[in-house]
């Protein structure tokens, strides 16, 4: 516990994550896996956790921001979930819109959190072009030019 509050800088997630050790490495074991070094397994499939949860968190920020694009920020609370719902809708009816290449380029750097020189690598194309495909999609969401062009 005392290893993993140090690296998650939080009680309860620490807790979480030793939880959620335990429970991986007894499926592993019921599983007919063996394990000769317990402790240091353990410690693995901890960091492992750790390192998933970290994942996720960037990932669903990533989501928030790109969302973000399109939010209405004077929406009171009562009606932030039904905008929530609504904003998505728009992103996705934003992002059909767009160009094949446009769209992709988008999706691997807001979504999937790709740099632009390993998008370029995916997709096969500049640096530079991709460059040009997120500024224009990042003026499609903000309202400034129309997809198609």
């Amino acid at each position: 516990m005392r290893y993993f509050t140090r690296k998650a800088g939080d009680g309860d997630t620490a807790a979480d994550v030793v939880q959620e050790a335990y429970a991986r490495v007894l499926i592993h074991q019921d599983g007919g896996g063996t394990v000769l070094e317990p402790r240091a397994f353990l410690y693995q499939t901890g960091r492992n956790v750790l390192a998933n949860q970290a994942a996720r968190r960037a990932a669903e920020t990533r989501m928030l921001d790109t969302l973000a694009l399109v939010s209405d920020h004077s929406a009171p609370s009562v009606e932030r979930h039904v905008g929530a719902r609504q904003q998505l809708d728009r992103l996705v009816a934003l992002l059909e819109d767009m160009p094949r290449k446009r769209r992709n380029a988008f999706i691997l750097v807001r979504i999937h959190g790709l740099s632009y020189a390993q998008t370029a690598a995916h997709m096969e194309i500049s640096e530079k072009a991709v460059e040009r495909h997120m500024t224009r999609a990042l003026l499609d969401c903000a309202g400034y030019g129309p997809a198609g062009d």
